[in-house]
């Protein structure tokens, strides 16, 4: 009887030690050796989970795949440790870019999970979509995550990542759906903006996906289901609202509000973009005229497709519309991309001056993206140069894109155009566009794209949209 105790304790041992064994066992069947994250079986059990909470609480989910550019020049020049290394380091730095509710796993080799539950799926004001705004701020914190380098045993390493965005219910119903469609959006970025990242467009489905997208756009342009929201353009010196940006979005019955980005490029194919300019322009000059009577006669602007910019008697049908509103064409601003106007030089520039003798104000978008020749550039109409927002994004803190902006607008000052910054987020990027001589800026810094209705008291806000930290 004295031995008892020995042997109550150890059995005891034995079961903690067994039980400890399986815990192990279980761990490793559910989470990546090298980096301690969940491996792909357990993310997709989660998400399940995700997915049946979201339906019950009529939430959204998200899902971003991000694989590793350059992964493969690690292995190659550094060796296998070195790569191993690298993976550990990221998987610690991706921890950090999500809330402690969501999830980060590590697919296999240089690929990487994170699943965003819980997202709120109330449009806010300006019919912003919150769950596509809580993804996006997670691909930029990943993508900041990225910026700094990699120390592999003294060996500094600058690693980029593509990231590809799927979100339920809008693009998918299930967890293996949603996975496919982020990683189809992945390898999209991959091809066109490597580095960056992409939402899921139906143009990455499958071939059923798209009939049904392109049954509801064209009883989209038959029943006209599209509504305007309104951005503003800020003098970057006093903060007034120096116009008013048009941006389409189509009120999907099915889906809610789709972004432009998600339709315009399918619209283009089909044939429907002239159907959707043609009402852009006539409400643009109802909604002119809407305001007129309120006491407000603000600049508006909006954007022409290359196919409406070569379309036949452009110019008239414009100002037909705009007769009906009784609006001035020297109140309007025709902003057509860098690209469209590259693409055919010397047509755009005759159809350019035939809007210019009209009276319109014209804007050249997304400026850096599109290869012009200053040659070209020197001869074309043009009143306003946007600086596409990938060179300002970031710009106080980099010292190549920060010279690469003041020449920007240096060449639009040189040209007699007025530089205007697109896509200002923080008061560091809205504080160097305004030392360097920047006259007009957009953002959401200022204001994202609202409603009609929310114009009036943005516009006349008493200190305009300056950021707080610029107020002097």
């Amino acid at each position: 009887e004295h031995g008892a105790p020995w042997l109550i304790q150890g059995v005891i041992f034995d079961i903690a030690e067994r039980k400890n064994a399986e815990e192990q066992v279980a761990f490793l069947a559910y989470h990546d050796k090298l980096t301690g994250l969940p491996n792909r079986a357990l993310f997709e059990e989660l998400l399940d989970s995700a997915i049946a909470r979201a339906r019950r609480n009529d939430s959204g989910v998200g899902v971003l795949y991000l694989d590793l550019d350059n992964f493969k020049m690690v292995n190659d020049s550094l060796g296998h440790h070195a790569g191993d290394l690298l993976l550990a380091q990221l998987a610690d730095r991706l921890r950090t870019c999500t809330r402690d509710t969501d999830l980060v796993a590590r697919q296999g080799g240089d690929e990487f999970l994170l699943l965003l539950g819980d997202l709120d799926r109330d449009l806010e004001e300006g019919g912003a979509n919150p769950a596509l705004a809580a993804a996006e701020v997670v691909a930029h914190r990943v993508r900041d995550a990225l910026a700094e380098p990699f120390d592999l045993h003294g060996t500094s390493f600058f690693a980029t990542g593509s990231i590809g965005i799927s979100l339920f219910p809008q693009d998918a119903q299930d967890a293996e759906s949603l996975m496919r469609n982020a990683d189809a959006a992945m390898y999209r970025t991959k091809k066109q903006e490597p580095g960056g990242f992409m939402l899921f467009s139906d143009g990455d489905a499958d071939p059923a996906h798209t009939f049904s997208l392109t049954t509801r756009l064209r009883e989209a342009v038959r029943e006209e289901h599209w509504v305007l929201h309104w951005q503003p353009i800020i003098d970057i010196e006093t903060g007034e609202v120096e116009s008013l940006e048009a941006l389409i979005r189509w009120q999907d019955p099915k889906g809610g509000l789709v972004p432009p980005l998600e339709f315009i490029p399918l619209a283009e194919e089909l044939g429907l973009i002239e159907a959707i300019g043609d009402w852009v322009i006539a409400e643009l000059a109802r909604q002119h005229a809407d305001w007129r009577e309120q006491g407000l006669d603000m600049r508006v602007g909006f954007n022409l497709s290359p196919r409406q910019l070569w379309s036949a008697r452009l110019a008239e049908k414009i100002m037909s519309n705009l007769r009906a509103g009784d609006v001035d064409p020297r109140r309007v601003i025709v902003e057509i991309t860098e690209s469209t106007a590259m693409a055919d030089p010397e047509r755009t520039q005759k159809i350019l001056a035939d809007l210019h003798a009209w009276g319109f104000t014209l804007a050249l978008d997304d400026f850096g993206t599109g290869y012009s020749s200053l040659a070209r550039l020197k001869h074309m109409p043009v009143d306003v140069l946007k600086i596409d927002k990938t060179f300002v994004h970031g710009v106080h803190g980099d010292m190549g894109q920060a010279s690469m902006v003041r020449a920007m607008i240096q060449l639009a000052q040189g040209l007699n155009m007025t530089p205007l910054a697109e896509g200002v987020e923080t008061p560091q990027e809205h504080e160097f566009l305004r030392a360097n001589g920047c006259r007009l800026a957009q953002g959401f810094l200022y204001s994202r794209p609202v409603p009609a209705e929310e114009i009036p008291s943005l516009v006349k806000r008493e200190a305009g949209l300056l950021p707080v930290a610029s107020h002097g």
